[in-house]
């Protein structure tokens, strides 16, 4: 039955940088960064708060699943999926208590580099 399951070629896909909110009088902010301009005021508001929690590497997964979540609405694919290659490289990842949010940041994962690594393709050939 591996005709129905099969599995893409792995691609090397470069990480993206995560996006680091600047430190404000009114808490975090990206002003200035494109990203502002891609959200809601709501959702920029908590993506600087979560990506300050990111930064400074909290053993939350809901930071990384949420930011994750943020990002991939804005259109950043990239930072997205690395905000969830950052919560897996984290020692909490592996704890018990987190095995069910490490799963689902996992299954994240997979579905954000399997769009990265289908966009050249689907590029190529809307130039042809």
């Amino acid at each position: 039955m591996a005709l129905f399951h099969r599995r893409q070629e792995s691609t090397a896909i470069e990480a993206a940088p995560i996006p680091v909110p600047r430190f404000s009088i009114d808490g975090w902010t990206l002003a200035g960064d494109p990203l502002a301009g891609k959200l809601s005021k709501g959702d920029l508001r908590e993506l600087e708060t979560l990506l300050h929690g990111i930064a400074v590497e909290v053993d939350t997964p809901y930071t990384y699943e949420r930011a994750s979540i943020l990002l991939d609405r804005a259109g950043d694919t990239g930072p997205a999926l690395s905000v969830c290659e950052a919560w897996l490289a984290l020692p909490a990842a592996k704890w018990p208590e987190y095995l069910h949010h490490t799963r689902a940041i996992d299954k994240r994962r997979a579905r954000l580099r399997s769009r990265l690594s289908g966009r050249p393709a689907s590029t190529a050939s809307a130039a042809s």
